[in-house]
């Protein structure tokens, strides 16, 4: 974490703590804390039930935020909440002054109650829910989350007649419900030295006097939700996001523009890394979910930051179509794209021609299939629908990184370009777009908004870019099917069995790979083919025209050199496509299906031993394996439910090879790659 002198001219407190053992000046985000002080006349916990999951109802007043760390379910009883730019109304209108009566039913048990997962870690802002004023003839969508059973609306409804809470006359009545089952939560032990805590808040009041750590105890203690923990002081290394009048304009206007524009609008949002380009983004997303009606709920999004990937592991630039909002960082929403293409690498910079040509044809599929297509675009009455694309760039913007973004301007044609400004930071600014782009000919110029950067010195956190890939990563090969289904009461994530457990899919190259192998940027012979697949993280992809074919035997004339033959039996490697003689999948003909480890490889039976979420469906369209340079995590390989600092079942540190655990000492030997 960065530290601040007393000279600065910031916001944030620097605070000594003086009381503890380890003593020394840290950083302290007043914001973080809620504007809520829960009691038991605003908070009601529901218990006394069995197979009723742990909930409770809250009230709040207009302006009040809760700010958390954690996770859980929440949903809307009356009034109106905002969270990361997304207006969630109530299913039921409470009349002020009404007397209270055992028959009365605030909640229809035909309508839908929609509960919304929100992750609040502390690798990143925390969210925030606040109360506002009621907005009439909002649109109420549904399947946007997870709905409500009988046997929970009834509870609801005894808890409301129960609490007598309508007589309190709250603005705003939520419902908070433990998501424990989802299994989040596990993340924190696969990489304790890492993510530690994360979800879970430990000891925060290890600092303060008795009698306030007993004071804020009690009130945690009234929510009585397994994974939420309310912020309720000022806690070192949480952060809150702080929204500028910039964001909060350019947001407003494009809502307005999207209502007014005959054709979809093109959003495109640039900028140096960590200005907030991508919370800014979410932060649109969300909002213009609340635009439309209901005959046109969703919003496209292309992100093109290969190393920051916000719906996809890093390794690809994919085209998504959202119908349901976002709440939490993008490894709590991994989910599977429209359309997405394999790079491979963490960065564009060592093949920048086929990273344009895959965000070149997302563009145009977009174009094609989603802003008037058949499926998303045009209702049977011939109505076009308008979905709007919302088009992350990544943020590298000197030299070769500038020109690839100029290029993607060049064919996105945005009719809307918010470019992030820092007033601090000189550095992080753009240089001027040319005149092509700002007004190119014969075509409308698009609206440019100078959005405000995020002052990093005053959100500084102690996670890098690379904690962000293999959370994602994590995240990603850990996923169970329920989490694509939000299916309830199922386990979203299972970390609570390590990946070397698993059981992997086996895959005959010669009969399951219609093409081959491919291999990015190496320049791998042909006798270490299988040497460097081995234990690698790999994409698979498949042929988007005959995706649902039978694959045939591949004919492969190439000798097996280097590669032993024991009993005589003939191995066949894999036909071999290799880096530069071939070059990369054609975008216009493949698309990528997803991520897989090559666990083992069984060389006399031409079988790949392959991890990954993707289903038997999803793989058996795989037409061949592409190699990149995406490096395996060390989490991936260790066996988190043991003991790990003693040594690798039961070897000892010393003796384990290719490996170390041993702390160096010295300037950089505990520096990241």
């Amino acid at each position: 974490m960065q530290e601040i002198s007393e000279d600065d001219d910031v916001d944030y407190n620097i605070q000594e703590k003086k009381d503890c053992p380890a003593a020394k000046s840290v950083i302290l985000d007043p914001s973080t804390v809620s504007r809520f002080e829960p009691s038991e006349h605003n908070v009601f916990h529901c218990s006394g039930k069995t197979n009723v999951p742990e909930m409770c109802l809250i009230g709040m007043k207009h302006g009040e935020t809760i700010n958390f760390q954690g996770y859980l379910l929440v949903a809307l009883i009356s009034g109106d909440a905002i969270i990361m730019g997304h207006r969630l109304q109530g299913v039921s209108t409470l009349q002020d002054g009404k007397e209270l009566a055992e028959e009365i039913t605030f909640i229809n048990y035909n309508d839908d109650l929609i509960f919304h997962p929100i992750y609040s870690p502390k690798t990143h802002s925390l969210i925030s829910i606040e109360s506002v004023e009621r907005r009439e003839n909002l649109p109420i969508f549904s399947n946007r989350g997870i709905k409500a059973s009988l046997n929970i609306k009834q509870t609801i409804n005894d808890l409301l007649i129960k609490s007598k809470i309508v007589k309190e006359n709250f603005d705003t009545i939520l419902v908070f419900r433990e998501m424990t089952w989802c299994g989040i939560q596990g993340i924190e032990k696969i990489a304790s030295s890492c993510f530690k805590n994360i979800f879970t808040a430990e000891n925060v009041n290890s600092c303060r006097n008795n009698q306030s750590d007993e004071t804020d105890s009690i009130k945690r203690n009234l929510f009585q939700i397994s994974g939420f923990y309310p912020i309720l002081e000022v806690i070192a290394g949480l952060t809150s996001l702080q929204l500028s009048d910039s964001w909060l304009n350019a947001a407003n206007q494009l809502a307005i523009d999207v209502i007014n524009y005959n054709v979809p609008p093109i959003v495109v949002i640039c900028g140096h890394r960590n200005v907030g380009k991508s919370t800014f983004a979410r932060y649109l997303l969300n909002n213009l979910l609340n635009v439309y009606d209901v005959n046109c709920p969703k919003v496209a999004y292309i992100e093109s930051d290969v190393g920051q990937s916000e719906f996809t592991p890093p390794g690809s630039v994919s085209l998504n179509i959202l119908d349901s909002p976002i709440f939490g960082p993008p490894f709590t929403h991994i989910q599977r794209p429209y359309r997405s293409y394999y790079v491979g690498n963490n960065t564009p910079r060592d093949d920048p021609d086929y990273y344009l040509d895959c965000l070149r044809e997302l563009v145009i599929v977009y174009r094609r299939d989603i802003a008037c297509g058949p499926d998303f675009g045009m209702h049977a009455d011939d109505e076009i629908q308008r979905i709007p694309l919302i088009l992350n760039t990544h943020g590298w913007i000197k030299g070769m990184g500038y020109d690839l973004l100029l290029s993607i301007l060049g064919f996105a044609k945005p009719t809307h370009l918010f470019q992030f400004h820092s007033l601090i930071h000189s550095y992080q600014n753009l240089p001027p777009f040319p005149v092509s782009i700002l007004s190119p000919p014969n075509e409308d110029p698009p609206k440019v908004f100078s959005v405000e950067a995020i002052d990093n010195s005053k959100i500084s956190t102690k996670y890098t870019a690379v904690d962000y890939r293999t959370l994602a990563m994590l995240s990603y090969f850990y996923s169970t099917p329920a989490i694509l289904l939000k299916q309830e009461n199922a386990k979203w994530w299972q970390f609570d069995k390590p990946l070397i457990h698993h059981s992997p899919w086996c895959l005959d190259w010669t009969k399951g790979l219609m093409k081959g192998v491919f291999v990015f940027f190496n320049d791998v012979p042909w006798s270490q083919l299988l040497y460097a697949l081995n234990g690698s993280i790999v994409g698979l992809v498949g042929n988007i025209s005959d995706i649902d074919e039978s694959h045939e035997m591949i004919d492969e004339t190439e000798p097996s050199s280097g590669l032993s033959q024991e009993k005589e039996i003939y191995i066949q490697p894999p036909r071999y496509f290799p880096c530069p003689d071939y070059p990369p999948p054609t975008p216009s003909e493949y698309s990528f299906l997803g991520h897989a480890i090559i666990r083992s490889i069984d060389p006399a039976t031409h079988t790949f031993h392959i991890l990954t979420p993707l289903s038997y469906v999803e793989l058996q369209k795989t037409s061949f394996i592409v190699k990149g340079s995406l490096e395996l995590p060390i989490w991936f390989m260790m066996d988190h439910t043991n003991n790990i600092s003693t040594g690798v079942c039961g070897v000892p540190w010393k003796r384990v090879p290719y490996m170390n655990f041993e702390v160096r000492e010295g300037v950089g030997n505990s520096a990241q790659r």
